[in-house]
């Protein structure tokens, strides 16, 4: 368990690089443990899509194609979108008053134009609304599935012009939450998301490092997987 898990947040935090190569005795060797559990759990993380094989065999940290952002998002979509009527039916006036907070927090990474403090702050912001819809089985879905998206986040705050229109989106979530328009959050969450997908794609694309062809032979069919905003 220990060495899945080490992995596993070294793929998501991004100390492993999508595309770089994971040896099994360097791990062991990293870990000071035997390679018996190491490659149990990384066997795991290759079933999981967290690394993958290529042409010569060798276990590689998983690329994104565009497509698999689109899954994600799309499903995401669905899933905040949902979470966010609940907890426009339910956030306590304690938790309005800690996104109220955030807010702030927002507006001051948003004017210094600090991309990856602006994520941080998004995340935070996003996983409270999460939490208020008090619903366990979709608050551990939604996490897994924002934990796919790893090493991308940067690039869901976008320019100026994206960053003021996050801005809003936030205030205005927060002020639709505090009047219980379950619909309209359920809406502003759906199209918020949209945009960030359409960012972290436009991103992904641009930076090349995390990206394969979506053509790739040994790409994931249709759905199989679906952060990181």
């Amino acid at each position: 368990m220990e060495a899945y898990a080490e992995v596993r947040a070294a793929v998501t935090e991004g100390r492993l690089a999508p595309g770089s190569t994971v040896v099994e005795a360097e791990v062991a060797s990293m870990l000071g443990i035997s390679r018996t559990p190491v490659r149990q759990a990384l066997r795991r993380l290759e079933l999981e899509g967290y690394l993958e094989r290529d042409d010569r065999g060798r276990l590689l940290v998983h690329g994104f194609t565009r497509r698999e952002i689109v899954d994600l998002f799309t499903v995401r979509q669905l899933l905040e979108g949902y979470s966010g009527r609940l907890a426009a039916l339910r956030i306590s006036d304690d938790e309005l008053e800690r996104l109220e907070q955030l807010l702030l927090a927002d507006v001051d990474a948003s004017r210094r134009g600090n991309a990856e403090e602006l994520a941080r702050s998004n995340e935070t912001l996003h996983d409270l609304v999460l939490e208020a819809s008090r619903n366990r089985t979709l608050i551990e879905i939604v996490r897994e599935l924002r934990g796919r998206v790893y090493g991308l986040n940067a690039f869901a705050v976008g320019g100026s012009q994206h960053r003021r229109r996050f801005l809003h989106d936030h205030t205005l979530m927060v002020r639709l939450l505090r009047e219980g328009d379950a619909e309209a959050v359920e809406r502003l969450l759906h199209d918020h998301l949209a945009a960030a997908r359409e960012l972290v794609a436009e991103g992904l694309e641009e930076d090349g490092s995390n990206a394969r062809s979506d053509n790739r032979p040994d790409g994931p069919a249709d759905g199989e997987r679906a952060a990181a905003h």
